[in-house]
């Protein structure tokens, strides 16, 4: 059972993670060919889902875009947390995708979409793995 406060914020964490994931498949439908900003948001989404759960665990965490690192943190409260690992890694680098010339090459379409896969399957992992209250 969660105190109302931290309901509260791990709830906000989940919605501007789901504006995220909503602004990466509205990118997607685009005809301008946005796919590092899909890649982006689906970083943000993923990051701030499992922000949520570290909230919700009550386990501090440090300014971070690495997702495997976060990853990292959920391990001890649920095990199964290692099946993110992959998608972790995949979206981590997403962060500076489209805010840093040189550091990755532009993403396609293809991986766009696999990107919002993910981000999906980390936003589903993470619901379940909360309270229902």
């Amino acid at each position: 059972m969660m105190d109302e406060a931290r309901r509260q914020e791990v709830q906000s964490w989940l919605d501007k993670a789901l504006q995220d994931l909503q602004s990466a498949e509205w990118l997607l439908e685009s005809p301008h060919n946005l796919y590092n900003a899909i890649g982006f948001h689906c970083q943000q989404a993923s990051e701030k889902a499992l922000k949520a759960y570290l909230t919700w665990r009550e386990k501090p965490f440090e300014k971070t875009y690495s997702l495997v690192a976060l990853v990292a943190l959920c391990l001890p409260f649920e095990n199964h947390f290692e099946t993110l690992r992959q998608a972790a890694t995949t979206l981590s680098p997403y962060a500076a995708t489209i805010r840093y010339p040189g550091d990755l090459p532009n993403i396609t379409k293809e991986e766009a979409t696999e990107a919002i896969r993910l981000v999906k399957q980390i936003l589903e992992f993470v619901v379940e793995h909360l309270p229902s209250d």
